[in-house]
């Protein structure tokens, strides 16, 4: 009979996956799939495929008591914000128009036991804005959409490409989260009856969840403080919202581990590192077939697959031929990069060097399945924090906006970089 109890490789990391999503029912989820001698690839489609048609951030909201669905009808950040303003001036009524903002507020913070500079503001609140749907209402935040029906009512896939392309988004944690990465050889053999086994030899990591404070400043007229809260709300919450998880993203893809942020993508040790030349190199069909490779030989699964490029990328595939007679490599179908889905974005660096080529190279990022990359966002919301007093003398209303989010590579085999493809 099959022991979940059995201190294995894949049991311990199944179960540190279950306590990464236990505000999602991971933990259960966990020992299902154990149950089934699942392995930690089939508990990431199974909370993929559970939380598919939900809302993550709205969840971790709900597990602090708050459900953004019914408790949030009329919720305004202009409100919020113009209290908080009225607040800091020392007006002792300063909430009293502004009751459910303060309560959701005061609710998650109770509920949390995070204090905020500020006030909170639910994710899941931030956030909808972003929707093409109702506004209350979010779409799923993990695994990868599979058509464009699934892309159009997630705000956060609509924002953060990385998302779009399968990267999880664990909300609402507590506690700073070591996810173990085990290495180990997996050689075996055919032995004779009595022949002794092969000896497979483990090594453990820590995946680091460390959380990283992320901010955005807008500065706001009192002018425009006494406009519509309706007109307000949507630019004040879209601007920080994209402000915050580009800022993330941006962590995800390119962060060195230096001041403050995580380590990224194309500096995380274990990834393939496909190399143009000496001096850079014009992109060719083989470069993106070596990306492609890199994980395969990896023995990385082919699920969520993707291409991440920068606008001067794609324009430059547009224009380059596969090879004589060929089409070019992008093409023009839904899948446009070797039959993968492929993502643009200028987080990606256009301006890096090599050898004589100077400021016109190129970062291209492959990944054979992007729920390998985990956004651990920590605390109940964003903190927001108005300051009414620094730009006063132009009239303006300082915002400042804050979230802790945690980035790591869950496998850094399921990636490939490339650094040198000259698009300038």
């Amino acid at each position: 009979m099959y022991n979940i109890r059995e201190e294995s490789v894949g049991v311990r990391e199944v179960l540190s996956l279950g306590d990464v999503f236990a505000e999602h029912g991971g933990q259960q989820l966990a020992m299902e799939v154990l149950r089934e001698r699942g392995d930690k690839a089939m508990f990431m489609r199974r909370i993929g495929e559970r939380m598919k048609n939900t809302d993550a951030l709205a969840a971790a909201d709900r597990a602090l008591g708050f459900d953004s669905a019914s408790d949030a009808g009329g919720y305004s950040l202009t409100r919020a914000l113009r209290a908080a303003h009225r607040a800091a001036h020392g007006d002792p009524a300063a909430w009293e128009k502004a009751g459910l903002e303060r309560d959701v507020s005061n609710l998650h913070t109770n509920n949390s036991g995070c204090v905020p500079n500020g006030f909170f503001v639910p994710y899941s609140l931030l956030m909808r804005d972003f929707n093409v749907g109702t506004a209350t209402q979010a779409g799923n935040l993990i695994g990868a959409a599979r058509g464009e029906g699934a892309l159009v009512n997630d705000p956060l896939r609509r924002l953060a490409p990385l998302v779009g392309l399968g990267a999880i988004v664990a909300s609402g944690l507590k506690a700073t989260l070591d996810v173990p990465r085990f290495a180990s050889s997996n050689t075996a053999d055919w032995l004779s009856e009595t022949g002794a086994a092969v000896e497979i030899l483990e090594t453990t990591e820590n995946a680091d969840l460390s959380p990283h404070r992320v901010a955005a400043r807008m500065n706001v007229s009192v002018q425009a403080d006494r406009q519509s809260s309706v007109v307000s709300d949507g630019i004040i919450g879209r601007q920080l919202a994209t402000a915050l998880w580009e800022q993330a993203q941006f962590g995800a893809l390119n962060g060195d581990g230096t001041s403050d942020s995580p380590v990224g993508i194309r500096n995380t040790t274990g990834i393939t590192a496909v190399v143009g030349g000496d001096n850079g190199a014009a992109p060719a069909w083989a470069h993106f077939v070596d990306l492609e490779k890199g994980p395969a030989t990896a023995n990385s699964a082919e699920y969520a697959s993707g291409f991440v490029v920068n606008a001067a990328t794609r324009g430059k595939l547009r224009t380059t031929v596969r090879g004589t007679g060929l089409p070019h490599i992008w093409s023009d179908a839904a899948l446009p990069l070797l039959g993968h889905r492929a993502a643009v974005t200028n987080l990606l660096p256009s301006n890096l060097s090599k050898g004589t080529a100077n400021g016109t190279c190129s970062s291209v990022v492959f990944s054979s399945d992007w729920s390998k990359i985990l956004f651990a966002l920590y605390g109940p919301g964003v903190d927001i924090l108005v300051n009414p007093y620094t730009d006063a003398v132009a009239g303006k209303i300082r915002i400042v906006a804050s979230m802790h989010v945690g980035v790591s590579v869950l496998q850094p085999g399921a990636f490939s970089k490339i650094d040198d493809l000259i698009t300038g």
